[in-house]
């Protein structure tokens, strides 16, 4: 199995499905679930990406894939293989099987998106099919990783950033913000008895306390925190962006 992705020839938005507001060269601008355009510089946490190899976990339609290459970044993507698939919470499978066929309706149209931005802005980015909870030690190093919107998705978030933090020495970290919850080290299950509408696939509710305390023990000393808004279907969505940089060994 190739450790990157050979590019996939899409010639349209036709049978896409953006999820991020894109603008494609030749075609215009495609409205996604989320339009991340107007909070990009806080989404990306104000860091600089020129000259910067970054590891990106889970781009989607790629907006923020071409807007850090764009911004001078060598970008490697990791997006989930057909044999892995999506987290989902373990119900019983009739409640289950509904949301795994939807889900798996999707990824071809997600994935169809992202190749045609790819094209039509001649991007230089890779993609790695693989699982973000096991990465390959063939992808080398970087100088930042990012995992934006993608924790609250997933089974066991804090794996993750203890993964990409054995690849990076700055992590970015992006979610939703409860403010209820913000200042504490916690992070609240979402998935109970009874609330079996999987249209997000959330399974938790984070705080940027504990994502701060938790880059922590793993060594990052410098951490930023940036509270801001992104819009989800014109609607405001309160974020936080933790921005973490590991002590240079001397």
């Amino acid at each position: 199995m190739p450790l990157y992705a050979e590019p996939m020839d899409v010639a349209s938005p036709e049978g896409c499905y953006f999820y991020t507001t894109i603008d494609i060269p030749g075609f215009g601008l495609m409205s996604g679930d989320w339009d991340l355009r107007d909070g990009i510089e806080d989404y990306l946490g104000r860091e600089e990406f020129a000259g910067k190899r970054v590891l990106e976990i889970g781009p989607a339609s790629g907006f923020v894939t071409f807007e850090m290459e764009r911004r001078g970044a060598d970008v490697v993507s990791v997006e989930l293989a057909e044999s892995v698939g999506w987290d989902f919470a373990p119900y019983p499978e009739d409640i289950l099987k509904p949301h795994r066929e939807r889900a798996a309706c999707r990824r071809a149209p997600l994935n169809k998106s992202y190749w045609l931005a790819h094209r039509t802005y001649g991007s230089k980015a890779k993609v790695h099919y693989g699982s973000a909870y096991d990465l390959p030690k063939e992808l080398g190093r970087f100088d930042i990783a990012i995992i934006a919107d993608v924790l609250l998705h997933t089974r066991a978030p804090l794996q993750i950033i203890e993964e990409c933090a054995k690849f990076a020495d700055t992590l970015i970290v992006t979610d939703l913000r409860y403010d209820d919850i913000d200042a504490m080290p916690v992070m609240r299950l979402v998935p109970d008895a009874d609330n079996h509408d999987w249209s997000s696939r959330s399974w938790w509710h984070l705080s940027s306390k504990l994502i701060s305390q938790w880059l922590g023990v793993l060594g990052f000393r410098e951490v930023r925190v940036l509270r801001h808004v992104q819009m989800f279907r014109g609607n405001p969505g309160q974020h936080f962006t933790v921005v973490a940089t590991r002590p240079v060994r001397r």
